[in-house]
């Protein structure tokens, strides 16, 4: 009897410990936009990105993503324990961004300046299945917020 107690209150402590580690997800890889699952791309100044492939490689502090731009690839580095990763921003302006886990998902916020306003847009990424999903809202525009989900699915 005493073994199975024993037993039972092993499993019981290391359970938390490993639903602790399967909750931090590895986003590590190269992914593709499928472009039937997000919502379309708005209209007008910027269009709202590329959609060419992403490669992100992910540490236990640290998410880097590379995108190709107009100006050949660029990577931004985020580090994971909330504390503020400087990033370039459009127009050679620096952004300041923070990235902190909620669950499963990566809290990326990110704020930078809309002429002379500060303005912070946030970006949730969670994985489902083989698909990675980006959230992104940003809290101003012309006709209020918004919020933009982009699938990825990951490359071979």
């Amino acid at each position: 009897m005493r073994r199975i107690s024993s037993i039972v209150i092993a499993l019981a402590l290391a359970m938390p410990i490993a639903a602790w580690a399967q909750s931090k997800p590895d986003f590590s890889g190269t992914w593709t936009v499928n472009a039937e699952k997000s919502d379309p791309a708005p209209q007008g100044r910027g269009g709202g990105g590329g959609g060419g492939p992403i490669t992100i490689k992910q540490t236990a502090t640290e998410l880097s993503i590379t995108s190709e731009g107009r100006q050949g690839p660029q990577t931004l580095t985020y580090k994971l324990d909330g504390s503020a990763s400087t990033n370039p921003g459009r127009g050679g302006a620096e952004v300041k961004s923070t990235a902190k886990w909620d669950g499963s998902t990566l809290v990326i916020e990110t704020t930078q300046d809309m002429g002379g306003s500060p303005v912070t847009i946030t970006a949730k990424r969670r994985l489902d299945g083989q698909d990675m999903i980006v959230e992104t809202t940003n809290p101003g525009g012309p006709n209020g917020p918004t919020t933009r989900k982009v699938v990825y699915t990951k490359g071979s």
